[in-house]
C-alpha cells in the first residue's frame, strides 16, 4: 500500500512510526512544505552549532497519559531523546507543577527525527506544497507535479487543509472552518559564550508582550555552551500584531527585550518568527482524533486540531488515524 503523509510534524511522523510497526510492508512517503522536518517542533540554528527550540519548548504530561502512551514514552526516554526537565523554572503555575516535564536535549525536532528514523520512511521530500487532491488519489503539487497514492493522511493545520482543493463533505468543511488558533511571535538571540547572569533558566513572565523566556542551552542542561535565548509573545500580542511586517515586529520585540533586561549584553545574532497557527484555541467538534474526508481512496485528516494542542494530543491523533486505517481494512 502506497501512503502519503502531508506534513512532517509530530502527528505525521508519529503516525508513520506506528503504521510501520502495524503494517511492515507499507510504502511511506512524506511531503513537507518547509525546508526541513519539525513543524511546530522546529528549531532555529545559530552560529557554532547552537540552536533554540522555536516552537514546542518542553513536553508536559500527567501520569495517566504517561501510562496510556507508555510504549512511546519509554522508548523516547530510554534513548534519551527525552529527559526529565531539571532546570530552574520561575512562574510555572501550581497545576503544572504536579505534572511530569521533559525536555529534548538535542532540540524538540529530535522527536520528529526519532519517529522518522524508526518509521523507515521510503521517501521524504521537503519544499513540496500540495495544491489539490482528487477522489481518485491523485495529489498535485504547487509546482504542477502529480502522483497517485492508495491512502493520503493530512496533518497540517485546519486552515491549510481548507486551502487545498480536496474532496470533503460540507459538514466536515463547516467544522474545519470553526477551528481557530492563537498567533504568537518568537524572538531568539544567540551569544558567543555563556554570559547571561540570571538565577532562572526558564521564566514565565507577567508582561503584555512576552509570556515566556528560556535560556535554551541551560534548559537543556548545557550550561557551558554559548547562551541561546528564546522569547514567546503573549497570544494577545500575536493577535494584535498578526499583520505586522517582520522588520517592524523585530524592532518592537528587540526594544522590549532591552526594556525588560537592560543589563543583558548585546547578542551576536537575533531573529524573529511568526507562528500564524501557534496553538489550537477551538478544536474540531467533539475532538475525534481524525476525520475521513474521502472513502473511495481514503483521505484522512488528523493532527492536534482534532484532539488537543500538545504532544499527547499529537499522539492521540496518530493512534486514532492508525485505528481508523485498520477499521477501513484496505
Amino acid at each position: 500500500m502506497k501512503v502519503l503523509l502531508i506534513g512532517c510534524g509530530l502527528t505525521s511522523t508519529a503516525t508513520a512510526y506506528l503504521l510501520r510497526a502495524r503494517i511492515p510492508n507499507i510504502h511511506l512517503t512524506v511531503w513537507e512544505k518547509a525546508r526541513g522536518p519539525g513543524g511546530r517542533a522546529s528549531v532555529r540554528r545559530g552560529p557554532k552549532g547552537i540552536s533554540v527550540d522555536l516552537g514546542v519548548q518542553f513536553i508536559t504530561t500527567d501520569s495517566s497519559a504517561l501510562s496510556k502512551y507508555s510504549v512511546i514514552y519509554e522508548q523516547l526516554i530510554s534513548t534519551k531523546t527525552l529527559t526529565p526537565m531539571d532546570c530552574k523554572i520561575e512562574g510555572l503555575s501550581k497545576s503544572n507543577n504536579q505534572n511530569n516535564h521533559f525536555i529534548a536535549p538535542n532540540g524538540t525536532n529530535s522527536l520528529v527525527k526519532y519517529f522518522l528514523n524508526n518509521a523507515n520512511v521510503d521517501c521524504i521530500e521537503f519544499e513540496r506544497r500540495v495544491s489539490a487532491i482528487t477522489s481518485s488519489g491523485k495529489v498535485i503539487s504547487i509546482c504542477g507535479s502529480e502522483e497517485f497514492f492508495d491512502l493520503i493522511i493530512i496533518t497540517v493545520p485546519a486552515p491549510q487543509i481548507l486551502q487545498m482543493e480536496c474532496p470533503m463533505s460540507q459538514l466536515v468543511r463547516n467544522e474545519l472552518e470553526k477551528v481557530t488558533y492563537s498567533t504568537r511571535f518568537t524572538f531568539n538571540m544567540f551569544y558567543e559564550k555563556p554570559i547571561i547572569k540570571e538565577e532562572w533558566d526558564v521564566k514565565f513572565l507577567d508582561d503584555k508582550t512576552f509570556r515566556y523566556v528560556s535560556i535554551d542551552n541551560r534548559k537543556r542542561g548545557q550550561y557551558d555552551a554559548p547562551d541561546s535565548v528564546i522569547f514567546h509573545t503573549t497570544k494577545e500580542f500575536g493577535e494584535t500584531h498578526v499583520t505586522e511586517t517582520r522588520e517592524s515586529a523585530y524592532q518592537m520585540l528587540f526594544d522590549k527585550v532591552n526594556e525588560l533586561f537592560p543589563d543583558w549584553p548585546s547578542p551576536e545574532l537575533c531573529n524573529v518568527h511568526k507562528w500564524l497557527y501557534s496553538q489550537v484555541v477551538n478544536s474540531y467538534s467533539n475532538s475525534p482524533g481524525c476525520v475521513i474526508l474521502n472513502e473511495s481512496i481514503p483521505i484522512i485528516a488528523g493532527g492536534d486540531c482534532f484532539t488537543q494542542s500538545n504532544f499527547n494530543g499529537c499522539l492521540e491523533s496518530a493512534y486514532t488515524i492508525c485505528e481508523t486505517i485498520e477499521n477501513l481494512k484496505i
